[in-house]
């Protein structure tokens, strides 16, 4: 049995955000595509690699000490954490979740999980960005839900950015749009205690999160990384990074109790290179779980 971290007054409220790299089922999606994310593809996603990834991101959540929030992303969508939170042993740390559906061309989404003992969810929607209204790709919606923890109020976005693909005026164009639609949201919520989490695609130093600045604070290191070091969630030729984000309005930051922290548990490196290990490498099944490493945060019970 998983037992979720107990959390009360005065006591710590875990977080986690990770982007857990495809996370499709093994069905066609009308209208998407996720054709190589299928049995019969050259990838052959059947269920047995399906259930294996699905078991590993429990037991990673139960090393975690089951978070009372889980932002996700790349999660294709309800059937993958239906499946998740009722079909594994997740099932008795009693999770519930929320999902978007957003137009992203490839299928995935954005979603959170909650300890509904910890988190009383209380409201949720899905902002979209106004990509197709300037002729840009569709890219992912941003999740915004409120609940009560202890006897305050926390609002909670997910994000999952447009990467930087091509980095032409396009990609530069649709991330502006995302930063511009988030910046709103925050000044929707100015004065009260905002979570922002998820994978920015960004290095600490990017000009997001100057836009960012005056509305949330990062809890993680800031700079850029270098070669000889090996902190970040995200490894790209040679060199580790922050591409993953947990930041806190002011009105939450004074909560916080640290930094946040990648989770470096063996089986999501790869052994000899100690990198993250990647569910597939092009079409070749590698058998990890991600590309990224989940990031977690606590903070004090207001």
């Amino acid at each position: 049995m998983l037992l979720p971290l107990t959390s009360v007054h005065g006591q710590r409220f875990r977080v986690a955000t990770w982007n857990i790299e495809n996370a499709f089922d093994t069905v066609h999606d009308e209208g998407k595509d996720d054709l190589e994310f299928l049995p019969h593809a050259e990838r052959r996603w059947h269920s047995g690699r399906y259930w294996r990834k699905l078991r590993g991101i429990t037991q990673t959540l139960a090393a975690m000490e089951l978070p009372a929030l889980v932002g996700f992303q790349e999660v294709e969508n309800d059937t993958v954490l239906r499946d998740l939170t009722r079909r594994t042993a997740l099932w008795s740390a009693r999770y519930k979740y929320v999902i978007t559906d957003s137009p992203d061309e490839r299928g995935v989404d954005v979603a959170l999980l909650y300890n509904p003992k910890v988190f009383s969810l209380l409201s949720w929607h899905a902002v979209r960005i106004p990509s197709q209204e300037h002729d840009l790709r569709p890219t992912r919606d941003i999740l915004v839900a409120n609940g009560m923890v202890g006897n305050d109020t926390l609002h909670v976005c997910v994000v999952h950015l447009p990467s930087r693909r091509n980095n032409d005026a396009a990609t530069r164009q649709n991330r502006a749009l995302a930063v511009h639609t988030l910046c709103n949201i925050m000044d929707s919520l100015k004065g009260r205690k905002v979570m922002i989490m998820g994978d920015f695609n960004a290095e600490p130093g990017d000009e997001i999160f100057t836009s960012m600045s005056k509305y949330a604070t990062s809890l993680i290191p800031t700079g850029r990384k270098t070669s000889n070091d090996k902190r970040g969630t995200y490894y790209f030729r040679g060199i580790w990074g922050y591409l993953d984000h947990i930041l806190a309005s002011p009105e939450l930051h004074r909560h916080s109790l640290g930094k946040a922290t990648e989770c470096r548990f063996p089986w999501l490196l790869r052994t000899k290179k100690q990198i993250p290990h990647r569910t597939y490498g092009g079409t070749s099944y590698l058998g990890g779980l991600s590309d990224h490493l989940p990031l977690t945060a606590d903070f004090s019970v207001p």
